[in-house]
């Protein structure tokens, strides 16, 4: 207790008792305070202006009293009350107790002073743990403390936030954490709250992984098409009492699911090895491609209860072209066309660019679960495929002598082989002339002359030449007419030795020499019109040299138009006429002339009449003058000269923008200039223009 006591006058004082009450678990002190006024041998005094002020805060204030107020504190008695102080986190607490009174107007007005409470113990409790029991879903915790708790908590997160788990006071306890995620890191705390003074005590922390999943950190690749199938598998185990699932997904498509699988706890390399079931369900799979990325997913179970998540990598299955490529066993080859067999009498030999290559495949095997999709057989640039595995039209060979064929078969994943055979091609040309010669007698008679030579290919087959000439024929027509006549064989007369032929008739037959003709020379040899030559020649009419008709002679054409009508170029004493007139005349002002290389001239006089009065520097000018159009179109602006016929100290200039200049159809625009006005003046000028039409 603590006791303030003012200075007394005639024997009355006023005093100040304080008495505290801990509370430990609040960490804070009850201050009971009694204010008394007592003594004095009169029953009332005056009193000044009384105030307590604890810790700061105000609990007692009084005016001041007078003696015949007869009320405290001016009257004998006492007034009490309390206040809760709280103390420092330390337990300690020492406050400021304010005092002020006087009696009448005697002695001090201020007293008080500090008062130390009493300090409380709020040391908190040291707590420790372990754990143990680990599973795939919690733990158990055990804790304990230096005093005894009444509250005990934990935490997973490091402290953000707690779970209680004992109210049991004691100084030990215990839970086990269940619903946890597998295979996850917590970051384990406890605390526990002193039951003396509801302290906390924190532990340290400490890191608890649940048991999980197996954990897959890499595979390697896998040949799906080994004799044997091995999947090696770098995994993570956590629990070797667990059963784990092997899943082989090509996208989202599952492949294979290999279940039961038992692995030692720890990180090592897993070998899983395939049935012969498992590997060709793996290969069909694979049927129509050579590899894939897969995806290698574990599962890890406690009896049908999954274990954490599932954990994958992804790595390269494939097939090989040793282990898959297809086989084939062979193929036969013929020639397909039935002239150029009867030619050679064999279906193994070939003419160059005309015999047809068939090639008929022989066994082909795909392997692991693909399938042959496709059979090409090639030759010299050609090829020619089906998916069937029948026999296969490749075409003319264009090539001669020993030329290789080679047949590739290809299976669905895209694997190919191919074996090759060498065969004979002859070589052959169809049948050619080295000279032909096809005109009229004296080029204008009716009666034909036809004569030529030429050659066709050997066949030589074992020594023996097969090829021979078994057509020789014309036929023609009128070149005004459509269709030709038939054919006329000329056989007969055909010289033939070996392979060499010639021909020569000077009356092979009459073609009206008014009339022009196309003409069709046909010849064969023993692979008929696969290889036929055909020659077409146009005859033209018999010309005469000279035709007379009536008022008309022609010379070199057969119907004159003029009195004089020559067909070709003409010579005077010995030297060509470059150039002659072809046609001339006159039109409007114009004489004009035009000659046969393509040149015309026009030449005339214009006359005109027009005023002379604008300024032109130190000359006076008309307007602007239009001339006549030319009698025809140049084919380019022709060179055009002007000059006047007058003699009156006047002259004519071409000049203005572009609208006045000369054009393919008129001379252009002048102006008359002279040196002084003239209300009507009249001129004429000469015109003459050149060029190309």
């Amino acid at each position: 207790m603590a006791t303030w006591k003012s200075a007394a006058y005639d024997g009355r004082y006023l005093q100040l008792d304080i008495s505290e009450s801990v509370n430990v678990v609040g960490n804070s002190s009850t201050l009971s305070w009694t204010l008394t006024s007592t003594g004095g041998a009169s029953t009332y005094y005056t009193i000044d202006t009384t105030t307590v002020t604890i810790n700061g805060t105000t609990v007692y204030s009084k005016d001041r009293t007078y003696w015949d107020d007869r009320v405290f504190p001016a009257k004998k008695g006492s007034v009490s009350g309390t206040i809760t102080v709280a103390h420092d986190s330390n337990g300690s607490k020492t406050i400021a107790v304010g005092f002020s009174t006087r009696v009448y107007i005697y002695g001090s007005q201020e007293y008080g002073g500090s008062m130390t409470l009493t300090t409380i113990d709020r040391s908190a409790p040291t707590v420790t743990f372990s754990t143990s029991n680990v599973t795939a879903n919690g733990f158990k915790i055990s804790a304990t403390s230096s005093a005894t708790a009444d509250v005990w908590q934990y935490s997973t997160n490091g402290g953000s936030s707690w779970t209680q788990f004992s109210t049991t006071a004691s100084t030990s306890a215990s839970v086990t954490i269940t619903s946890l995620s597998p295979n996850t890191s917590y970051t384990v705390r406890v605390r526990a709250r002193r039951q003396y003074n509801h302290v906390y005590g924190t532990s340290g922390s400490s890191t608890v992984k649940t048991l999980g999943g197996a954990v897959v950190n890499s595979v390697n690749t896998v040949t799906a098409d080994n004799a044997t199938v091995s999947i090696t598998i770098n995994v993570t185990v956590y629990e070797a009492s667990y059963t784990n699932t092997l899943v082989l997904k090509n996208g989202s498509t599952t492949i294979l699911t290999i279940s039961g699988l038992s692995w030692s706890k720890g990180t090592a390399n897993r070998t899983v090895t395939l049935t012969s079931a498992q590997r060709t369900t793996l290969l069909n799979a694979m049927a129509s491609i050579k590899s894939f990325t897969g995806t290698f997913a574990v599962s890890s179970y406690s009896g049908s209860t999954q274990i954490g998540s599932t954990s994958s990598k992804t790595a390269t299955v494939l097939t090989t072209a040793t282990n898959s490529a297809p086989t084939i066993s062979g193929f036969t080859y013929a020639d397909s066309y039935t002239t150029t067999k009867n030619l050679t009498g064999n279906d193994q030999l070939f003419v160059q660019d005309y015999s047809t290559l068939k090639v008929t495949p022989g066994t082909a095997t795909a392997k692991n679960g693909a399938s042959i999709s496709n059979y090409t057989a090639s030759c010299n640039g050609l090829s020619a495929s089906n998916s069937t595995g029948a026999a296969i039209t490749v075409g003319k060979i264009a090539k001669s002598g020993s030329v290789t064929v080679t047949l590739s078969v290809t299976d669905s994943r895209g694997y190919t082989a191919s074996v090759s055979q060498t065969i004979t091609v002859i070589p052959y040309a169809k049948p050619k002339v080295s000279s032909v010669t096809l005109r009229r007698t004296n080029d204008i008679e009716a009666e034909m002359q036809l004569k030529f030579s030429g050659s066709i290919s050997a066949v030589t087959v074992d020594g023996t030449q097969k090829n021979s000439v078994v057509y020789v024929r014309y036929r023609y027509k009128k070149t005004s007419e459509s269709s030709y006549g038939s054919y006329t064989s000329i056989y007969s007369g055909t010289t033939k030795s070996g392979t060499s032929f010639s021909y020569s008739n000077l009356e092979l037959c009459n073609l009206d020499a008014n009339s022009s003709y196309d003409f069709h020379l046909q010849i064969q040899d023993k692979l008929y019109s696969l290889s036929s030559l055909d020659l077409y020649f146009t005859v033209p009419q018999g010309t005469p040299l000279i035709a007379l008709r009536k008022k008309k002679v022609g010379i070199n054409t057969p119907e004159p138009q003029a009195m004089l009508d020559v067909a070709g170029d003409m010579r005077v004493d010995g030297s060509p006429l470059a150039d002659f007139v072809i046609q001339q005349g006159t039109s409007g002002i114009w004489n004009y002339r035009k000659w046969k290389s393509g040149t015309a001239e026009c030449w005339g006089q214009y006359s005109f009449t027009t005023a002379i009065s604008t300024a032109w520097g130190v000359l006076y000018e008309s307007g602007a003058i239009a001339l006549p159009n030319f009698p025809f179109t140049f084919a380019e602006i022709p060179h055009v000269h002007i000059s006047t016929e007058n003699s009156n100290y006047a002259m004519f200039v071409e000049r203005g923008s572009s609208s006045s200049w000369s054009t393919t159809t008129n001379p252009g625009k002048i102006f008359a200039v002279r040196p002084n006005t003239v209300p009507s003046a009249t001129y004429k000028v000469s015109i003459y223009a050149i060029g190309k039409v």
